[in-house]
């Protein structure tokens, strides 16, 4: 770990939660902006996260920051029973040292339409604060489009969405950061700000810290990666993964490789709860919202069909190690053991026989001799310590294999050379598990998904099931020389009122504003 604690930066947390009420098993598309002072934040990653009325998070992810901003989603389990949750918002460091303006939160409402909520059938009560019609003078409808062109003037930073209005948009829900959180943000634990990547914390349940002790995690997905480090006094493990975001599970080892791993994976999330004193109103329908609750099932149904998001496509990582020697064993003749392999076939490193048990050595080709101690094996990025049962694997699963023949070092780390070997699934080839290794799940940050298009995304014809209930999400807009917005979208098949929201800055100010409108579309 080698980033400072020092000077951290007051961060404010921006988000506009694109759907408020939504049903379970879709996404709660998230707009996140991360400001310090009038900059971009320089954090790389934001926590998000859904809590029930018993303050327990029922869904959280982790999204990546690019300068300060990210198009984020939470997608509702399932299971989730139909009621308000709070959604927080926050950077590794935010609750801690900015408090408030660090922690967006705010009130959403998930409707489970296989566990419904309350059903409240006594007379309708008084809603406050709607909003009113957008002026029909600012509207046009040219084709199959609606033009808008709205007078903002003086606005920056601007972001639209237009939902079907709910009856549930509007519910008031006080949330008071400081009288939920009485028992303060101050926390015990060293705030390390998330620069290069999401930083995994570990820590060692051992009565006697040694610090000394190496400990290699391996984080694996799509692709996997290895990283190294020592404990502090504390016992506390810092690996920051920098760049490698999308993985799944993490296998932790250490330098003692004969002795069972007492190791733990901490929560990135923020532990703090809401006190008991904070509640959440409870949801309630009335059978006046069957026609809203039954656009928002067919609109789901459409979405998760016709126009689901779409994951955007991933670069694969480089191998994080600059190689001597690369192989693809496609090429060559197949041997049942990777001691005959690579004495077959790989000439810079030798395969010798030590106190009975197989043993590898690398030459080091800038000192033009072999090294006395062995090198680093290593299979999808995790360390093997057991040079005899990595002899005797067969390699039928491997389909690459690549040498560094010279000193490497990762952080203040020095190893005498690596075999390393890629299988074709990302599975280890059929390499058993370390015993002494320590397996856990571990998600790293969410993949990207692309919203799905509007208008463009719909664009297929009369036969295409056009039951979007989120009719358009566009950022970055800017006012033209008139001081007026300008965008188009195209209505879908479901008709009555429609909320435009408008989210901006005005002016120099860093802060956001929210202008609602409503649209009514026959």
């Amino acid at each position: 770990m080698a980033q400072s604690t020092v000077s951290l930066p007051e961060e404010e947390v921006y988000v506009q939660v694109v759907n408020p009420v939504s049903l379970t098993e879709d996404y709660l598309w998230l707009e996140v902006s991360v400001v310090s002072g009038n900059k971009p934040s320089t954090s790389k990653v934001i926590y998000m996260e859904l809590l029930d009325r018993n303050g327990i998070s029922v869904a959280g992810e982790l999204a990546k920051l690019e300068n300060g901003k990210v198009h984020s989603y939470l997608q509702i389990p399932p299971e989730l029973s139909s009621d308000n949750y709070l959604l927080r918002v926050y950077t590794r460091i935010s609750p801690y040292i900015s408090g408030e303006k660090g922690v967006f939160q705010s009130m959403v409402s998930i409707i489970n339409p296989q566990k419904p909520p309350v059903i409240d059938s006594s007379p309708q009560t008084e809603v406050k604060d709607l909003p009113s019609y957008l002026n029909p003078g600012y509207i046009d409808l040219k084709d199959s489009l609606i033009e808008v062109s709205l007078p903002l003037p003086g606005a920056r930073d601007i972001s639209i969405v237009i939902n079907k209005a709910s009856p549930l948009d509007h519910l008031d829900a006080t949330i008071n950061f400081n009288e939920m959180y009485t028992t303060g943000t101050s926390s015990n634990q060293d705030l390390i700000p998330e620069l290069y990547g999401h930083i995994v914390k570990g820590k060692i349940l051992e009565s006697a810290i040694d610090t000394t002790e190496v400990f290699f995690l391996t984080l694996h997905g799509h692709q996997s990666h290895m990283f190294v480090d020592k404990p502090n006094e504390k016992g506390d493990v810092y690996f920051d993964t920098g760049n490698f975001s999308y993985f799944d599970y993490a296998v932790i080892q250490s330098t003692r490789p004969d002795e069972q791993v007492n190791f733990i994976l901490s929560s990135p999330f923020w532990e703090e709860t809401p006190n008991e004193n904070f509640t959440l109103p409870v949801l309630k329908l009335s059978p006046r919202d069957e026609a809203f609750i039954k656009d928002k099932i067919l609109a789901r149904a459409s979405h998760q069909y016709y126009l689901a998001p779409i994951e955007i496509p991933l670069a694969p990582l480089p191998f994080q190690y600059i190689t001597d020697y690369s192989y693809q064993l496609d090429d060559y003749n197949r041997f049942e053991d990777m001691a005959t392999t690579i004495r077959e076939y790989v000439p810079m490193v030798l395969v010798r026989s030590q106190n009975r048990k197989t043993i590898f050595k690398n030459f080091n080709i800038p000192y033009n001799l072999v090294f006395k101690e062995s090198p680093l094996l290593v299979i999808d990025g995790m360390p093997v310590f057991d040079s005899e049962a990595f002899a005797n694997f067969n390699p039928k699963g491997i389909k690459s294999m690549d040498i560094v023949n010279r000193y490497f070092y990762i952080n203040d780390l020095r190893f005498t050379g690596m075999v390393n070997l890629s299988s074709y699934k990302n599975d280890f080839g059929g390499f058993d598990l370390p015993k002494n290794a320590l397996f856990i799940t571990y998600k790293g940050l969410q993949k990207p998904y692309q919203f799905y298009a509007g208008s463009e995304a719909t664009n297929k014809g009369s036969y295409f099931p056009d039951f979007r209930s989120i009719l358009t999400w566009q950022s970055n807009k800017e006012i033209d020389t008139n001081g007026m917005l300008n965008f188009t979208f195209k209505p879908s098949l479901l008709k009555g009122n429609f909320e435009l929201k408008v989210r901006y800055r005005a002016g120099q100010n860093k802060t956001f504003n929210t202008a609602n409108y409503l649209l009514k579309l026959n």
